[in-house]
């Protein structure tokens, strides 16, 4: 040992001999396998002489090598030194190795005179590289790459070719290598060796590019995608460690880019046939079968490849793969299944070799990966088909996933949640009693911090499709508490399809009375209002369909989370539009609301109000119209609004439709009752549909029909409503009704309403009368009740005003008005002063109706009429007789006569009201006095003062009247206060007017007769003012005692004579 360190010191010597021979003392301690010798050569430095003696081939090296083979010495004594040395350990690993790594990677570059040297370099680096990165970053700090990447663009032989390959090979197993620079300048040449180098180097360099695709950078290059071809060659090669370096460069290059892995379809070759013989063959190890698994994975990513005819042949030898024994082989196996199962004819195929089954059974263990896998691949197989489903669970797939969740990661718990997910989509499973165990974990799983939004959605939905089914509801265990406060973290995701569900599920749980009760409910109301408005129409009709049950129980706490504002949105929403059951949940709710307090009625606003009315729920319609006339009460004017927003129209769909007709047409009366509403256009578009409402035979409700008659009646007090296209069909209507024996409120209403259309419109007066109104009103002249009666007097009224149905008008409507007025006076002692308003237009209009034998029948019912004392009865009666009285020149003078005699029993109350009533009376009264017959009666009572100085009184009166013959008193004998008491009676057809009474008082005696005074009285008076008595004067001419006799009369005008009569 004493000798190494001058064999050392040789080797740094200038003499090439001296430096040779010492190398061969050296190989030859070297080659005795001493350890202790080989560390202290080493160690002394001479590994660096030794180097730089690799190579040479001088004249004088070749004359040296001559002489040792004489000596059989061994042959290349620096190459035998170093190839001990480096097989130690601590060599290659300690400082010897780091020292020496510059100069050998020096020798990488050509060298004329050394030729041999960098191959060798080659072997001792990758023996010095294997094993130590940080051997191998010492390599590439001196330049190794670049060095070995320029070697390869020289073709070198092929030898050499093979260990540069390797070399970075095992350089570029470093990741640090794998970033360098120069590492993916290199990638060019090993594809180069890859395409044209011997079978050894080929093989060595598509280790080394196995090792490169590892950098995504490298991968994912241009160049990178060049060694498909040739790595697609070397895996259809027999050797299975080239399949094997082959496969996995190409996992990598392929994995994750699918350029590259389009690019596998594309290359000459079928690759899934070689991987299908891989798989398929009984020689190939089972690693190699892995690997090829593994491509499997990679590839089936593309559709393209998976969906060709040959991915379908990967089927049987994967899934016998997954029946190994080897983890890594199930592992594989599973994953390359599960992708190609998104291919649906490839689903059918698995199925057909009841996979599910192994799969099944994979689900169990330790191995989280390979039961991660197998879910996936059963969720795929199991989605939209129930046998296959049902064969899962019959398998026992269920206990499986519940023994998983308790210590399963948060991925494995996804798939688990998702796999109950899929097999309760199945309304059969969901039903079975072995799947109501899965709630309380599916809870506990929603409890977890770590899951993952697609796991709480599984979760979430899978909960809702069990526990839809009532039965399964009914034996959930958990409290209101228990079951609600984690749902309500859902109900604020950010996933709006988990905000959907975990609404659904709440619906689901407050289907049960005790959790409506539970208190913890009201909890969830903010967060489900705050959904309900939020315009999304999947999030909104869970979350409403939820409050549909809290509102019931907890409207207050709705109210106070805004619910009135959020649920208005959805109600008054229109992009998008809601479905109607959304709308009328949601409509619902707020009626709930509106229920529980009164007040809130005022917070709710107009529009949502009115469109509240197009609701189908008889409740919320009703609550609607209820709040609806609070706004009207409150705010008169508020029915303009609501007409505007169409609330005309959804009340009158309601009284078509025979809902709530009472409700709707009271608040339709009030919207027309309002003047500014009837100027609104749309108002002569609701005239028809009263109509029709009236005249539909399924219209039952009388309080409706009254409404909608006391809605067209509003609307006819506007002129333009009246005369519009609708008004016929409106008075036809009405007309109806009357024929129907309705109510007395009904008939005043009707007819009302009718008055109001005929009034400005003699199309609807002939519509009347042709719908048979006229007979049918005179029918309700004669009505017991005396508001009829009048209204229907005022109706004749307006349909006779002028002569549009002059062919109506008859006796029998002047009888029917007589009766109406007899009615009146004899049965509740009061005038229908309409009906002699009537009477006075059809007399003044008609007047050849004035001599109809009608027209004498009613002076009687006229004079009754006159004595009423009702002063506007009196002018209206007064202008009835007085029409009768001018036409009685012009008709017969029988009929004449006949109505003059009739009406002079009215004598007595014209003088009367002579005397009482207005001066606007007195003319016609005074007129009608002075042409009507009556009788003039003078009562001569007695004389006063009648004494003669000559003779004894014997006095008697003369009484004259025009050409009337003398009338006279008995005489009273030999008395100066004679006492006749007598009578004398005057009949007139006409009163005589401007005649006058003379009376002469006269004394009879043997030689004649004396005058004694006389009185004169015009006749006219009397007859104005009915009567007259008291003293009168006797005036005579020779008389000295004239200015004290007088005469005691009483005179009267009437309509009959007195008992006595001369």
């Amino acid at each position: 040992m004493r000798i190494i360190p001058t064999l050392a010191v040789l080797l740094g010597s200038d003499e090439l001999i001296d430096r040779y021979f010492a190398a061969h003392a050296m190989a030859s301690l070297v080659c005795t396998r001493n350890r202790g010798i080989n560390l202290t050569i080493a160690n002394s430095g001479a590994v660096s002489g030794i180097i730089n003696l690799l190579g040479y081939v001088e004249s004088e090296i070749l004359n040296l090598v001559a002489l040792a083979n004489e000596f059989s010495l061994v042959k290349e004594p620096d190459q035998v030194i170093l190839q001990h040395l480096f097989e130690i350990e601590d060599v290659r690993l300690g400082s010897t190795a780091r020292k020496s790594i510059p100069l050998l990677v020096d020798l990488l570059r050509p060298i004329p005179d050394r030729p041999g040297a960098p191959q060798f370099a080659v072997q001792i680096l990758i023996r010095i590289a294997d094993g130590s990165d940080t051997n191998k970053l010492l390599m590439a700090e001196a330049g190794a790459v670049e060095a070995l990447t320029k070697y390869l663009s020289l073709s070198p032989q092929d030898s050499t070719e093979y260990a540069i390959s390797e070399l970075l090979r095992v350089l570029f197993s470093n990741h640090e290598l794998r970033q360098n620079e120069m590492a993916l300048s290199s990638l060019n040449q090993l594809i180069a060796v890859l395409r044209l180098g011997s079978r050894s180097a080929r093989y060595s360099a598509a280790g080394a590019l196995n090792e490169l695709f590892d950098a995504e950078n490298i991968r994912n290059s241009e160049i990178a995608c060049q060694a498909v071809q040739p790595l697609m060659d070397i895996l259809g090669s027999v050797s299975e460690s080239e399949q094997e370096v082959a496969l996995s460069a190409l996992i990598k290059l392929s994995s994750g880019n699918t350029s590259n892995t389009a690019l596998l379809i594309d290359v000459e070759g079928s690759l899934l046939e070689n991987v299908i013989k891989i798989l398929s063959s009984a020689t190939a190890s089972e690693e190699l079968k892995i690997n090829a698994a593994r491509l499997c994975s990679v590839v089936f990513s593309n559709k393209n490849i998976r969906t060709s005819a040959s991915a379908s042949g990967c089927m049987k030898p994967l899934i016998t793969l997954m029946q190994s024994e080897r983890s890594a082989a199930v592992e594989a196996a599973v994953f390359a299944i599960k992708i190609l199962l998104d291919d649906e004819q490839h689903l059918e195929l698995a199925a057909a070799h009841n996979i599910q089954e192994l799969l099944v059974g994979l689900v169990s263990g330790k191995n989280y990966v390979i039961i991660e896998a197998s879910l996936s691949a059963l969720i795929k197989l199991g989605k939209d088909r129930v046998p296959r489903k049902l064969d899962m669970v019959e398998a026992g797939i269920i206990e499986r996933c519940l023994e998983l969740l308790p210590g399963a990661s948060s991925s494995l718990c996804s798939a688990v949640v998702e796999l109950f997910r899929i097999l309760t989509n199945s309304g059969v499973i969901a039903r079975r009693p072995d799947v109501a165990k899965t709630v309380e974990p599916l809870f506990a799983v929603l409890l977890r911090s770590d899951l993952t939004l697609w796991g709480q959605h599984s979760a979430l939905q899978a909960l809702v499709n069990i526990l839809e089914k009532q039965q399964t509801l009914e034996a959930f265990s958990f409290t209101p508490s228990e079951a609600i406060v984690p749902l309500i973290s859902f109900l604020e995701s950010s996933s709006q399809a988990i905000q959907q569900l975990g609404a659904e599920l709440l619906s689901h749980f407050l289907t049960m009375e005790d959790f409506q009760q539970d208190i913890t409910t009201q909890s969830a109301v903010v967060p489900l209002v705050r959904l309900a408005g939020i315009g999304i129409l999947s999030l909104q009709e869970t979350a409403i369909k939820a409050l549909e049950k809290i509102s019931a129980s907890w409207p207050k706490a709705v109210l106070d989370a805004e619910g009135i504002f959020e649920l208005s949105k959805v109600i008054l929403q229109e992009d998008p539009q809601p479905p109607l059951d959304l709308w009328e949940s949601a409509a619902f709710v707020l009626s709930n609301i509106l229920q529980y307090d009164a007040e809130c009625f005022f917070r709710v606003e107009l529009p949502v109000l009115v469109k509240l009315l197009f609701s189908t729920i008889e409740s919320t319609v009703l609550l609607a119209l209820k709040a609806l006339m609070l706004h009207e009460k409150n705010d008169a004017s508020s029915t303009v609004q609501m007409a505007e927003l169409g609330a005309i129209d959804a009340l009158l769909d309601l009284l078509r439709s025979h809902q709530c007709e009472e409700e709707s047409g009271s608040l339709l009366e009030v919207i027309f009752n309002n003047p500014r509403v009837r100027e609104l256009k749309l108002c002569k578009y609701a005239i028809a549909p009263l109509s029709q409402y009236l005249l539909d035979p399924h219209t039952r409700s009388e309080p409706g029909r009254l409404l909608a008659a006391l809605a067209l009646g509003d609307l006819s007090q506007h002129e333009g409503l009246s005369r519009s296209s609708g008004s016929v069909s409106a008075c036809r209507a009405l007309i109806s009704v009357l024929e129907e024996q309705p109510t007395e409120e009904m008939k005043v209403v009707a007819i009302c309403a009718l008055q109001n259309f005929v009034m400005n419109s003699r199309t609807n007066r002939r519509a009347v009368a042709e719908a048979g109104g006229v007979l049918l009103i005179q029918e309700l002249l004669l009505s017991c009740n005396p508001e009829v009666s009048g209204q229907a007097a005022l109706m004749v009224k307006f349909l006779f005003s002028n002569h549009t149905l002059q062919e109506y008008v008859s006796n029998e409507l002047i009888r029917s008005l007589t009766a109406a007025l007899e009615r009146g006076l004899w049965s509740t002692a009061t005038i229908n002063i309409e009906v002699l308003r009537t009477l006075n237009v059809i007399f003044s209009n008609f007047p050849k109706l004035r001599a109809s034998e009608a027209a004498t029948f009613c002076i009687p019912h006229l004079v009754g009429a006159l004595k009423s004392g009702v002063e506007d009865v009196q002018g209206l009666v007064l202008d009835i007789l007085y029409l009768l009285r001018h036409s009685w020149t012009n008709m017969s003078i029988d009929v004449a006569k006949s109505q003059a005699m009739i009406a002079a029993e009215a004598i007595p109350v014209l003088q009367m009201l002579m005397k009482t009533c207005p001066p606007r009376f007195h003319d016609k009264a005074d007129s009608l006095l002075h042409c009507l017959p009556g009788c003039l009666t003078v009562n001569v009572m007695r004389a006063n003062n009648l004494k003669q100085s000559m003779a004894t009184t014997n006095a008697f009166c003369q009484l004259t009247i025009g050409n009337c013959p003398p009338r006279q008193t008995k005489v009273v004998s030999n008395s100066t206060t004679p006492e006749w008491k007598e009578g004398f009676t005057w009949a007139f057809d006409v009163p005589p007017k401007g005649q006058k009474l003379h009376i002469i008082c006269k004394s009879k005696s043997t030689f004649g007769k004396t005058t004694l005074g006389r009185v004169t009285i015009q006749i006219d008076k009397v007859v104005t003012e009915g009567e007259y008595s008291g003293s009168l004067s006797l005036n005579h001419e020779n008389s000295k005692d004239a200015s004290s006799r007088s005469l005691d009369i009483e005179i009267a005008w009437s309509n009959r004579t007195t008992d006595e009569t001369h």
